[in-house]
């Protein structure tokens, strides 16, 4: 029940919403809107006493059967983790967004996506089936897109949104090609079956290949080097979106993906050298990248792709400090990247600007967004006491206890954490001090201002009760990755530590780096390997590519005829039909009852060869319906006269309604003029497919069968259905619906050529 609730609450929102945006014009939308994350919120939390005995939850639905396909869905601490981050930043943005948008048309649109994509992040963290979450990460895929275009008359929001969806889509296709060689070794798509039992997909060649599949999907959507320039272009969205999408959750599906199966693949050589070398250069050129920018939402971007570099370095180890590390900085990221995002969001509302040259002063007009701010970048810097702190020590102590090139990973790890810090220095001190520009600027609206300081709240809150977070939330998750019991402090160890010495040798390095901040803007400005690593000049060139070929491709494709489709369509039949032709049975034997037959066949083959040779379309025109009249009667002697007289009536109705059509026409249509080539090629072809579907046929019909579908319908036609025609009784009672369908259609292109008829009429006249 648990898990239903947290299914279908957002769902329940996403429709309420177009309700309530429409009828409901003030800020009190947000706050009853915000009430079904509030919920989901209080759920998870109830459920977090029953994970601390690892009571775990889990609900399935059948879907496939035969193919051991669920809806499968499991309750965890991971699950927990994300579920919290989904639900309790949700509540904000939500009530956040209703003074952003103010009046703005597109609310309505957004608060649907907005609940649609929180549904499928939720059901992405919760899946235990393997295909269960890929359509639920392809469902916030699309979700991200339409958010991002949400203003889609802006030609730079579209284009964004479809670099997004290029890239994402592209990961999800390498992921799906990974869980589905995953099934084929182990035989099943259970991801706790998986986890519990490693040898299942570990002890095969095809490993690396799964292992390659899987980190491209965790990457691309987790924005890592290659992909990493697709996040900062999506920050043409609105700020909510930003806030909640592409800081707290959607990028962070990326790092819930590498958590989740790190038991499967973490103690790989390939799984550490792929995540720390490519979390490493993600890690340090998007804060090369964030520390040149002047743009605040730009320069939270990339600091976010940062932070995700560093998630995807630490996953890298196996080490149970380094996984405590790595949910711990989980959590404290997305809570000061969505306080931040908001900040900025207000600061743009309220000024008109999020230039950091044209900012200045804001403490004194501003205070509770200053407020909000001076939290989330004290704990973006890893200032003590706060949570981030705790964390950073974390960071620097699993650094440390990875037994291989301990030093390089934490040279990394803190030179990349010296740029974070110095780019938190700079957002506080930049807009807030200094002389105040723009004049006028006043606080913002309660609605925006009190949430962007509720999140900034909860980080405090944590800070203090350290205790309750790791024994309820963090060791819950990180014991889910483990696979066994780990208790880890979050509380500083007393004495002169390593991981402490490391800590102030970054805060010191930070404002070296602030102090010398216009040095190091000039510097990066001269790395072009840099520009080269984080433009998007190689996407826009790879997307081009793309467009150009699929432009290619589908002209040479599509400037044919109908005749020229169903040969390749014939012909790559054959191709594939070749392929298992040492396996087809190519005896064929007539009883002598079937003796009949033969004569069937060549009254088919006689019209059909008479097509070869006719010059004139009347003379094909009846060969056509003599051969259609020999298939009635073959269906006479199987026994089908109900498809027997189908067939004849739309023999003889075709050539009435041709001739009619035709009789006005003073050119008939000559078929003369068509090449000897042409002719026989398509004879060539047609002669091949039937003889290869001849073989298809006869070595599926020499299978062994059981036909209890057959029987079914043969034992059930009369006492539920009241009818002995079995034919008749599955057209309209067992496939009823099938059979309204395909009735629909044909009485829809029956109007749409009634109407085309009329305006050619029309014209004539």
């Amino acid at each position: 029940m648990i898990i239903l609730s947290l299914l279908l609450l957002p769902f329940i929102a996403a429709f309420l919403s177009l309700l309530l945006a429409r009828k409901i014009h003030n800020n009190s939308v947000g706050w009853l809107l915000a009430l079904i994350p509030f919920l989901m919120f209080l759920i998870t939390l109830q459920n977090s006493k029953h994970l601390i005995d690892h009571n775990v939850i889990h609900l399935e639905f059948p879907w496939i059967d035969a193919l051991n396909i669920y809806f499968s869905f499991r309750l965890d601490g991971l699950s927990q983790l994300f579920l919290l981050l989904i639900s309790g930043i949700g509540i904000p943005i939500t009530i956040y967004s209703k003074p952003y948008f103010k009046t703005n048309p597109y609310l309505e649109r957004y608060y649907f996506l907005f609940f649609i994509f929180m549904a499928s992040m939720t059901g992405a963290v919760l899946a235990d089936d393997l295909l269960t979450l890929f359509i639920f990460w392809e469902m916030t895929s699309a979700c991200s897109f339409l958010l991002i275009s949400l203003n889609h008359k802006n030609r730079t929001a579209r284009k964004a949104a479809i670099e997004a969806l290029f890239i994402t889509l592209l990961g999800g296709s390498c992921l799906l090609t990974s869980f589905i060689l995953m099934n084929q070794l182990a035989g099943t798509n259970q991801i706790s079956k998986l986890l519990n039992d490693t040898s299942l997909v570990n002890n095969n060649l095809y490993f690396p290949w799964i292992l390659i599949l899987f980190l491209i999907g965790g990457f691309t959507k987790s924005a890592q080097f290659p992909f990493s320039f697709w996040l900062p272009g999506a920050m043409k969205a609105p700020t909510p979106v930003s806030a909640y999408l592409h800081s707290a959750t959607m990028v962070q599906l990326g790092i819930y993906l590498l958590g989740r199966f790190h038991p499967l693949f973490g103690h790989t050589n390939l799984w550490f050298i792929s995540l720390t070398t490519i979390g490493g250069i993600t890690m340090l050129t998007s804060a090369l990248a964030a520390f040149k920018q002047f743009d605040m939402k730009l320069m939270l971007a990339y600091t976010t792709v940062t932070a995700l570099g560093s998630l995807v370095f630490i996953l890298g180890g196996t080490h149970p400090v380094i996984i405590k590390a790595a949910v711990g900085f989980l959590l404290v990221h997305g809570l000061y990247k969505a306080t931040l995002f908001m900040a900025v969001g207000v600061i743009q509302h309220q000024t008109g600007t999020r230039h950091l040259k044209k900012l200045g002063g804001l403490h004194r007009v501003m205070p509770i967004t200053f407020l909000a701010v001076l939290v989330a970048c004290s704990s973006m810097a890893g200032l003590p006491p706060l949570l981030g702190f705790y964390i950073k020590e974390l960071v620097y102590e699993a650094s440390l206890s990875e037994p291989v090139v301990s030093y390089i990973l934490t040279f990394i790890v803190v030179l990349a954490n010296m740029l974070m810090a110095a780019i938190a220095f700079i957002l506080i001190i930049k807009p807030f001090w200094g002389k105040q520009h723009p004049l006028n600027v006043k606080e913002a609206n309660f609605n925006m201002s009190v949430n962007v300081l509720l999140v900034a709240m909860i980080t405090l809150f944590l800070s203090i009760f350290t205790e309750i977070l790791d024994r309820y939330i963090l060791s819950p998750a990180a014991e889910t990755i483990l696979k066994r019991k780990e208790y880890i402090g979050l509380s500083p160890t007393a004495g002169f530590t390593p991981s402490l010495l490391l800590s102030l040798l970054t805060l010191t390095g930070a404002i070296i780096l602030y102090f010398n901040r216009h040095l190091l803007r000039e510097v990066i400005g001269r790395l072009y390997i840099l520009r080269w690593l984080i433009s998007q000049t190689i996407m826009q060139f790879i997307l081009n590519i793309s467009l150009k070929l699929a432009e290619k491709w589908t002209l040479f494709w599509q400037r044919r005829t109908l005749s020229q489709y169903i040969s390749i369509i014939f012909l790559t039949l054959c191709f594939v039909g070749g392929i298992e032709w040492p396996y087809f049975k190519h005896h064929f034997m007539l009883d002598k009852n079937e003796l009949f037959l033969v004569i069937i066949f060549f009254w088919l083959v006689l019209p059909a060869s008479i097509l070869l040779f006719v010059k004139t379309f009347i003379h094909g025109l009846i060969a056509l319906s003599l051969f259609g009249l020999g298939l009635a009667f073959f269906f006479v002697v199987e026994g089908a006269p109900d498809l027997a007289m189908t067939q004849a009536l739309i023999e003889t109705l075709m050539v009435i309604l041709i001739v009619s059509n035709l009789s006005g026409v003073t050119q008939w249509p000559d078929m003369d003029r068509e090449s000897h080539w042409h002719r026989w090629s398509r004879g060539a072809i047609a002669l091949i497919f039937g003889f290869s579907m001849a073989c298809m046929l006869n070595t599926v019909l020499n299978q062994p069968f059981d036909n209890i579908v057959g029987r079914y319908f043969m034992n059930n036609s009369l006492p539920i259905g009241h009818g002995r025609n079995v034919v008749n009784v599955i057209l309209v009672d067992f496939r009823a619906l099938d059979t309204l369908g395909e009735t629909i259609v044909i009485l829809i292109a029956a109007i749409g050529i009634l109407f085309l008829l009329r305006h050619y009429s029309r014209r004539i006249h």
